[in-house]
């Protein structure tokens, strides 16, 4: 894993977002449920949702978890596809822990109120694992690109998402 300071991920962004605007209205979620770009890791996919190995994580092993449809508030979404995007957020966060061992797993539903730059009003839940323990683990550092996010080459990103989806459970119930 590269760490790589805001400046230049906000630019990595920027030229990725060119080619969202024509296909998915500018959604990065809505193209990433789509399979854009390309050497995106998917990790789980169910019905209501797909689980991604996050490719600008604030931490190792950020997973993120998108709802299929595009939907920009929980109000939108019937009890039943809440819970299913629930369900994979669990799953996602049973295989972290087993596979990486962090103190513990930090997971919070995000999506901006309007497009930002880094930020996307489409339905997704954040789960990462936390590993430090100090402040850095604090809820108001965790989401943060202050800090600079972490790239993975192609080889870590796929030999991370073969170790995490063998350590998925299958959904008995689903």
């Amino acid at each position: 894993m590269r760490h790589v300071e805001k400046a230049e991920a906000m630019a990595l962004l920027e030229r990725e977002a060119g080619a969202l605007a024509d296909r998915f209205a500018g959604c990065a979620m809505c193209g990433m449920v789509a399979g854009h770009p390309a050497d995106l890791q998917v990790l789980a996919e169910r019905p209501a949702a797909v689980a991604v190995l996050d490719r600008l994580a604030t931490r190792r092993g950020h997973v993120l978890v998108i709802l299929r449809r595009h939907a920009e508030s929980i109000e939108e979404m019937p009890w039943s596809e809440y819970a299913a995007v629930q369900r994979l957020c669990w799953e996602a966060a049973r295989a972290v822990e087993r596979t990486l061992r962090p103190r513990r797993i930090f997971v919070a539903s995000l999506g901006s109120a309007t497009q930002l730059k880094m930020s996307f009003p489409h339905h997704h839940v954040h789960v990462l694992p936390l590993f430090d323990g100090g402040e850095s683990d604090r809820p108001s550092e965790v989401l943060t690109w202050r800090h600079g996010v972490f790239l993975y080459t192609p080889e870590e990103a796929r030999a991370l998402a073969d170790t995490l989806r063998q350590a998925w459970d299958a959904p008995a119930d689903l």
